[in-house]
């Protein structure tokens, strides 16, 4: 795929960027100190010499504003997603971890009682008696059981809503329900919700939750999200970010809010879109006919937000909900959950599959994986005439068994590193135990049975910032402080293409961007320091100064920041 060059051209002529180092990633030269950019592709890396005599006669403009800086291909970002972030971030976030967004850093909020007084204050602080009291970021392992009734303690007459750290599942206090039309009959008759609790969990979420997502996506609110999404990714040194899933809910209302986000000036990333086929399929209820208006989103490319042809569905549920699929119970008792039913993914598989699309699966646990392999398998023993690149999304928990099969059918992993950090110390308690719990994020493993590896934050799953992904897995770092696993870590090499190469190649752009070498876009990911330079535990911690997306500089500056927010 050619991706659309970024709306804003590139500064003519040639420009020389020379820099303390560059990191290519490339195999020669792995290191260079002057890149040659022209009309927003790389003409030549090397010495300043090496460049010089690449161009030969032709005239270019030196510029040495990065001379003390290390420059790297642009991160890449294979899996968040814009209508999430762009709901959740203006919502007050109220989760175990701090997060840092552009209204500031929370607070981590731990325990059950913490965590119900973190409501009250919140919803005291809002002047409006009618204005949803609106939190994301529950996670019960963390902030213990909810109840419908609890949440009535914080307010009888406020509509409250919580939403789960996975956003798999909904929580509502009866003012809620009431104020989105639910009723008992309605919620007791579906088997993922449940009126005594208050609670919608996976296609409960996506059936019955419908209203409450048309209140969270309202569009001035869904808009001011998306500016703020802009911010947290440029912060992350983010040159790429796909969508892993298109549409979420509507794709009209998505397509044409993402590209009033992207046609500003200021917007210095791009977007590339993948068909969700599990929406249209859910949508159509037939995988031949979700196949063919997944064809149809490709022609709705825009010069920042490119479709591509790929197709993303899922198997099991999220990993923050514990709803994965397992091999061993849960030592809480609690079961897994199908976010498709076996025989509907198989379906879709084949159906994208004959007619060669590249596919993306989303599976988080061991026995999750095992529907999902055999069916591939399946399908590679019929000797189809296509042959797709297929990525396993997330690869929560997994077997050393399994790490070998993925190998031998040539699959590969998109992992969300960030995972163990902040479940390995709680899980190892609640739902999977120790021994579990170490092989979390399993990349040691894959890496040994020689399965290429991509990173991706599913923002905002996880903080969309490659550099913590890679910390995370280098260092095998939990939340408690301690080392989970030390035989999964990953070596800083292949971390480093998890965020670069791995992850172009995830989304089928390894010919234009994630290294950089000639003829490839000029999109650079800017930073204080080297990671090959610093202690491993400082990885996450290196100053980003900006980036260059096709050959122009967008320093990251505060105050851009505030005036992009305050117009939006």
């Amino acid at each position: 795929m050619i991706l659309h060059p970024a709306k804003v051209a590139p500064p003519p002529g040639i420009q020389v960027y020379t820099a303390r180092e560059i990191i290519t990633m490339a195999d020669a030269p792995a290191r260079a100190t002057a890149v040659a950019v022209e009309e927003g592709r790389v003409a030549a890396v090397g010495s300043l010499d090496e460049v010089e005599a690449a161009l030969g006669e032709r005239p270019f403009v030196r510029d040495a504003r990065f001379a003390n800086k290390v420059i790297m291909p642009g991160f890449i970002d294979p899996h968040i997603h814009p209508t999430l972030a762009g709901t959740i971030l203006p919502t007050e976030i109220v989760s175990a971890m701090e997060w840092s967004t552009p209204r500031g850093r929370t607070r981590a909020v731990r325990g059950h009682g913490a965590f119900i007084e973190r409501l009250r204050e919140l919803e005291r602080a809002l002047d409006d008696p009618d204005e949803w009291l609106l939190v994301w970021g529950y996670h019960s392992p963390y902030h213990g059981d909810l109840s419908r009734g609890e949440l009535d303690g914080v307010s009888k007459t406020r509509p409250i809503m919580v939403w789960q750290r996975s956003v798999h599942e909904m929580f509502f206090n009866t003012a809620g329900l009431e104020a989105v039309g639910l009723t008992a009959d309605e919620l007791d008759a579906h088997p993922h919700a449940d009126w005594e609790t208050g609670h919608l969990w996976e296609t409960g979420v996506l059936s019955l939750g419908r209203p409450m997502i048309r209140i969270l996506a309202e569009p001035s609110r869904y808009r001011r999200g998306l500016a703020m999404m802009t911010e947290v990714l440029h912060r992350g040194g983010l040159t790429t970010v796909g969508e892993q899933g298109f549409p979420q809910a509507g794709a009209l209302g998505e397509l044409l809010m993402l590209n009033l986000e992207m046609r500003s000036e200021e917007t210095p990333y791009r977007f590339v879109l993948v068909p969700n086929a599990m929406f249209l399929f859910r949508q159509h209820g037939d995988a031949e006919i979700a196949e063919r208006e997944a064809a149809k989103l490709l022609g709705r490319s825009s010069n920042r937000a490119s479709f591509v042809r790929h197709a993303k569905y899922y198997a099991d549920g999220a990993i923050f909900s514990q709803l994965m699929q397992l091999s061993e119970p849960y030592l809480d008792g609690h079961h897994g959950a199908w976010m498709m039913e076996p025989e509907q993914q198989a379906a879709v598989l084949e159906a994208f599959w004959e007619k060669g699309w590249d596919i993306h699966i989303h599976v988080n646990g061991d026995a999750g994986l095992d529907v999902v392999l055999d069916q591939i398998e399946n399908l590679r023993n019929q000797k189809s005439k296509h042959d797709p690149r297929i990525v396993l999304e997330h690869y929560g928990y997994a077997r050393d068994d399994q790490h070998a099969r993925v190998a031998r059918l040539g699959v590969v992993v998109s992992n969300n590193a960030y995972y163990l950090h902040e479940l390995a110390p709680i899980y190892a308690e609640h739902g999977l135990g120790p021994e579990r719990a170490e092989d979390i994020s399993p990349l040691g493993g894959v890496a040994a049975a020689g399965v290429p590896i991509s990173f991706h934050s599913d923002y905002p799953m996880a903080p969309a910032e490659p550099l913590r992904l890679v910390w995370v897995a280098v260092n095998r770092l939990a939340s408690d402080g301690q080392v989970w696993g030390p035989d999964q870590r990953l070596s800083l090499d292949l971390a480093l293409r998890a965020i670069t190469l791995e992850a172009a190649w995830s989304l089928g752009l390894e010919d234009e961007i994630g290294s950089i070498e000639v003829g490839k876009r000029a999109d650079f990911t800017v930073l204080e320091q080297s990671p090959y330079e610093v202690d491993p535990l400082a990885i996450k911690d290196i100053p980003i100064w900006g980036t260059v997306l096709d050959g122009r500089p967008h320093p990251i500056a505060e105050e851009g920041v505030k005036s992009r927010l305050s117009t939006s």
